[in-house]
């Protein structure tokens, strides 16, 4: 009798282990899928903002391009408006001056 008393207090004394254990291992479990997480949170913020860089980057190229091809376009009107202006002026002249006299 006493050997069953003694097996079955063993035998509780197994089950706490065990439960003690288990209840240590879920909180390392918990620790660790908190800090898993705020791993992947750092790593995707990081991935992400280096992604930010990147586009911003290419959007400041995008548009530089962009402001040259603008700035180009409107040189070559300018300087053909030069041009006209140039080739044209004393006729112009003339003209107004002929149509004032005229009046």
């Amino acid at each position: 009798m006493q050997d069953t008393i003694r097996r079955i207090l063993e035998m509780d004394e197994q089950a706490r282990q065990l439960t003690e254990d288990a209840s240590s291992m879920r909180v390392q479990a918990e620790v660790s899928i908190e800090d898993r997480k705020r791993t992947l949170k750092e790593e995707y913020l990081n991935r992400a903002k280096k992604k930010i860089s990147q586009i911003e980057k290419k959007e400041h190229e995008f548009a530089d391009e962009e402001w040259e091809v603008t700035l180009k376009k409107y040189q070559a009107i300018r300087q053909k408006l030069d041009d006209t202006c140039k080739r044209n002026f004393d006729a112009w002249v003339e003209q107004i001056v002929s149509q004032t006299i005229a009046q």
